[in-house]
Order: structure tokens, then C-alpha cells, then sequence
């Protein structure tokens, strides 16, 4: 893997005056779905669930079973199951109690549908949540076990985890961000965050890293190339894309671009991979809460795309 460029500028901790640098680590947001998604993938290869499985049979605990027979392993993948978001006043007035993807089965379960699975697409991190407990149920691991293993491990990522707000992570930048319109004072943003990261996001990552994630999935050490093609089939239109199985999807020159984006206050990180001939792009931020990384490395990646 050559790399023809590694930067890394501003304040990892202002408090202290900590500069950012190759080692850094940052949250990246919901680019922790690509992992779940893999996982996924590798049990299916496996033999041990299929792609229409539905989340009865995978999770005989979640409290709704009327709708969990009606939902498979491919619309969570695809965020079409209609399920709503956990993003709830409950879940933030309480987010010590929700550290493992069974802890949010039942919070989860008592929001209200969006749509009747299959007819529609949004957004779920409550999917994604449902897809971790999954992995843990047909596996037998722990889900953060099983990523570090089988995820982290293989594609050489030394410095990327899921920590909670008691861990000690060295290295970890602190997110900040400016509050409201015509805020001037950044603010930090451990009240914005979930206790701990989860299959839908929050875990934390560098570049170099998410650029050995790129190499592996596309060298096939993670999934075969069968089962990763089946990952990109059939995404689901969204925006100037689709939505993949974990992954966006959408073709720029010709080539296709596929990663993921995670955003949040004081988050913004990109993965950007111009599929066709393994250029990559990551960018990574803990400054304000606007889509900076992904506007940017996108824009790098279409570049990439026109190049021979």
C-alpha cells in the first residue's frame, strides 16, 4: 500500500495544547457500519445465516417478534426494514445503560415503525444496533470482540476500537464543536456522545488504519469476492448513489466510489474508495458538525477517479 500523501493539522486536545498527528485517533461516527456490514458478510459466507434471514429467527429476545418476523438481515443491511432511530430523550438522559447491542432491544422495539419493511429507505441506526446483536447471537462472541478479531486483526488495524467515556484511550482526540449560529467558543462533546460506541457507530480509528481496512477488503482477506459482490448488488437508490450493504455506492468517471461517511458534533470522517483501481482516500476530523470530511475526501476521490 504506497501512500502519496499523510497530513494531520490542528489540536487533538486544546485543553492540554496537543497537536494531531499520524497517530491520532479519531470517532468516526457511523463508518463503523462497514464493519458490521463485513461481519455480517463473513457469517453468511460462513453458512451460519442467509441474506433473507429474518430477525425472529436470528433474535428469538427482541420484544416484538409480530414485526421481527417481517424483517431480514438484507433490509437492515440496506436501511429499509422501517424501523425508527433510538436517538431518543430516553436514550440520552440514560446513556450508562445502553454499553452492548443487547441493551437496546427493547428501546428500540418500542418506537414507532416508519414504513412496512421493504417498501421504503431511511436511515437507521437502530438497524445497524439490531445487526451487532445478531453477530453476537450466530457467532457467540462478544460483538466487540468479534470485530477486533476478525475485522481489526486480518486488515493489520492496530489502532482502532470502540471505547466508552471511563476508558483511557491514548492517543484519542477530543471532539469539539461550536454551539448554535453564532457561537465563537468551541465546546467539547462528551454530552453528545453514547456511552460507548455501538454497531451503528461511535468507535474510533486513524487513516492509516481505514486505509489497511480499504486494502483488505478489496484484496479479499476480510470476505471472498462472491460475497462482497453480493454486498454492492442491488443498493438501494439514494441520493447521487446507492446504499450498498454497509457501504455508499456511486460511480464518478466511470469507476465506482464506495466507503462510508460518520458525522456527528465535533466528528467528521470519511472513507473514500475509487473501487476499480484501489485508490483511497480518509479523512478524519474532531472539529464542528458539519460534513467536512466527506465533502472533501469525495472531492479528492473524484479526481482519482479520472486518473489511469
Amino acid at each position: 500500500m504506497d501512500t502519496f500523501f499523510d497530513e494531520c493539522r490542528g489540536s487533538a486536545d486544546r485543553t492540554f495544547g496537543v497537536e494531531a498527528d499520524q497517530r491520532t485517533k479519531f470517532h468516526i461516527g457511523s463508518m463503523n457500519k462497514m464493519f458490521t456490514a463485513v461481519a455480517i458478510g463473513q457469517l453468511v459466507e460462513a453458512g451460519e445465516l442467509a441474506w433473507d434471514t429474518t430477525l425472529a429467527e436470528l433474535m428469538p429476545e427482541y420484544p416484538d417478534q409480530a414485526a421481527a418476523a417481517n424483517i431480514t438481515v438484507w433490509q437492515l443491511l440496506h436501511h429499509t426494514a422501517g424501523l425508527g432511530d433510538f436517538f431518543v430523550t430516553e436514550f440520552f438522559q440514560n446513556r450508562e445503560n445502553f454499553i452492548n447491542p443487547g441493551d437496546y432491544l427493547d428501546l428500540i422495539a418500542r418506537q414507532p415503525s416508519i414504513f412496512e419493511p421493504g417498501t421504503d429507505w431511511s436511515y437507521s441506526n437502530a438497524g445497524y444496533v439490531l445487526l451487532g446483536r445478531i453477530v453476537e447471537n450466530v457467532s457467540g462472541e462478544d460483538y466487540f470482540d468479534y470485530i477486533q478479531r476478525h475485522i481489526f486483526t486480518p486488515a493489520g488495524m492496530t489502532s482502532s476500537g470502540f471505547d466508552s467515556q471511563e476508558d483511557i484511550t491514548q492517543n484519542l482526540a477530543i471532539g469539539y464543536f461550536r454551539e448554535g449560529a453564532f457561537a465563537t467558543s468551541w465546546k467539547a462533546n462528551w454530552m453528545t456522545l453514547p456511552f460507548k460506541g455501538s454497531p451503528a457507530g461511535g468507535g474510533y480509528s486513524t487513516n492509516r488504519d481505514l486505509l489497511r481496512f480499504a486494502s483488505a477488503l478489496r484484496d479479499g482477506r476480510l470476505v471472498g469476492t462472491a460475497t462482497l459482490q453480493k454486498m454492492f448488488d442491488d443498493g438501494v437508490p439514494v441520493g447521487p448513489g446507492a446504499y450498498a450493504a454497509g457501504f455508499g455506492d456511486r460511480q464518478s468517471n466511470g469507476r465506482h466510489i464506495r466507503g462510508h461517511a460518520g458525522g456527528a458534533p465535533g466528528m467528521s470522517a470519511n472513507l473514500a474508495i475509487v473501487w476499480e483501481t484501489g485508490a483511497t482516500v480518509a479523512v478524519t476530523s474532531n472539529q464542528g458538525d458539519t460534513p467536512t470530511a466527506m465533502l472533501l475526501s469525495e472531492r479528492i476521490a473524484d479526481l482519482l477517479a479520472r486518473q489511469d
